[in-house]
């Protein structure tokens, strides 16, 4: 898991500065409830797949995430179906494109 750090920190930086579950004090206001942030719940399986895909360059970032991290996310019903993605809720999915550019800073290299 601190391979993964480094990671978080950049994500900290472009993701929770502007994230709509932010609290007053710049910290996370999901902390104080009983919801987890789904990028730091599934941060190594979220990492990993945009890793890969810049590597192969062959799958779509947000398919990737969906095949890789969407499939183990607590927040999906018996059916399959996430309501929190489908209501724009989900961060993994809100800010991606975010956590994409914090992937590319730490691996010195543009999306």
């Amino acid at each position: 898991a601190d391979r993964y750090q480094v990671y978080r920190e950049a994500i900290r930086r472009r993701v929770c500065a502007i994230c709509l579950d932010g609290a007053d004090d710049g910290g996370c206001g999901l902390e104080a409830s009983a919801a987890r942030c789904a990028i730091d719940e599934h941060l190594q399986r979220l990492v990993d797949a945009i890793l890969d895909v810049r590597e192969r360059h062959g799958e779509t970032y947000a398919a990737a995430v969906e095949s890789r991290v969407c499939g183990h996310c607590s927040h999906r019903d018996r059916l399959g179906f996430c309501s929190l993605r489908r209501d724009g809720r989900c961060a993994v999915s809100v800010y991606l494109p975010l956590v994409v550019e914090a992937v590319a800073e730490v691996e010195g290299g543009g999306a």
